[in-house]
């Protein structure tokens, strides 16, 4: 059996006392308006920002790593090649650790046939956010290096050296951008406001997958006035593995250099690196291949490297004590019948 519904008054549809009711879009005087898709996907098709979103989301999606600095592609063939570790003649570097933020070095360095003893003074100071580093020799020269970083992603870096040669002094700024899965660097040597001199540089590194990574370098130099020269510079990366990488760099249309970092065991590594050089207006033309090995033992490290100009050159550090290092390195090359032979100390407290 059907019971007919009362009707509604007009006070018991009236809201109640505290009671908040949500006016409409027809009741505030707006019309609506239908979307039109035609229309919005005509206005992303010319809108450049939609594309520039879209490939944001796309290099979120992927989460690549960042690829590092420019010019450390081949950090790991550095490491294990000689070439910024090798020394002839006597050699002491004493560290004293003043604080957890600053520690003294003294450098002794014996006279060679030729060039008198020297001896170079240095300090450094780090924290979380500055890095200076100052050091002066007995010739007066004087370098220093500031870096400071603006923020987690932003960094300042400046370089100064005095010399007694005006051309030996320089002065370097810097600024660099670390992204989640890109690296951008700007770079200033020697600006000068006056005349426009300088060399300028601006570096892009930018992660494709997670294994391969690819950039270019601008340079942009005038040595003086009205004179004006401009390079572009390539660069790959390629890590199959976190025991090998590849790496290829071009400096303008003259120079290619590969290299190729092999990770053997847990104790050993070994790189090569070839460069072929072609420079028509100096009728320059050769090439030049490097192969160079290092094995840690227990307390002491190894490091070995051969050329294709019949160089060979080896190194060894012997940690004798915690802070205390003996190292002996010797260089043969054979076409030129010339022999280095170093021996030096590094001691820390």
């Amino acid at each position: 059996m059907a019971y007919a519904q009362p009707a509604s008054s007009p006070a018991a549809q009236a809201p109640a006392a505290g009671d908040i009711s949500i006016p409409s879009v027809a009741s505030l005087g707006f019309k609506h308006r239908p979307v039109d898709f035609e229309e919005e996907l005509h206005f992303k098709f010319w809108n450049p920002l939609h594309y520039y979103r879209a490939l944001n989301q796309h290099r979120m999606r992927l989460n690549l790593p960042n690829p590092g600095q420019f010019e450390m592609l081949n950090r790991e063939v550095k490491g294990t090649m000689l070439t910024n570790f090798m020394f002839d003649g006597g050699r002491a570097d004493l560290a004293k650790i003043l604080s957890p933020n600053f520690q003294v070095m003294h450098t002794f360095q014996l006279g060679l046939p030729g060039q008198p003893s020297s001896f170079e003074f240095a300090g450094v100071y780090a924290d979380e956010n500055t890095l200076m580093h100052g050091k002066m020799d007995t010739d007066f020269n004087l370098q220093a290096r500031l870096n400071y970083a603006l923020s987690k992603k932003l960094q300042f870096k400046s370089q100064a050296q005095m010399a007694s040669s005006d051309s030996q002094s320089m002065f370097q700024a810097e600024s660099e951008y670390t992204g989640a899965d890109y690296t951008a660097n700007v770079k200033a040597i020697n600006p000068s406001l006056v005349d426009g001199t300088g060399i300028y540089l601006a570096s892009y590194l930018q992660s494709i997958t997670p294994k391969l990574s690819i950039g270019a370098e601008l340079l942009y130099q005038c040595p003086m006035p009205k004179v004006q020269e401009t390079s572009t510079s390539f660069s790959m990366r390629y890590q199959p593995s976190a025991d090998r990488v590849w790496v290829a760099q071009t400096q303008g249309t003259s120079i290619l250099t590969t290299s190729y970092w092999r990770k053997i065991s847990e104790k050993c590594d070994a790189g090569a690196e070839l460069q072929l050089v072609n420079i028509a207006s100096q009728g320059r033309r050769e090439a030049s291949c490097s192969v160079g090995v290092k094995y840690d033992f227990a307390a002491s490290t190894v490091r070995a490297m051969a050329d294709n100009f019949g160089k060979v050159s080896m190194l060894l550090e012997e940690k004798i004590a915690p802070g205390f290092s003996f190292l002996v390195s010797g260089e043969l090359d054979h076409l030129k019948g010339e022999n280095k032979f170093g021996v030096g100390l590094n001691i820390e407290s």
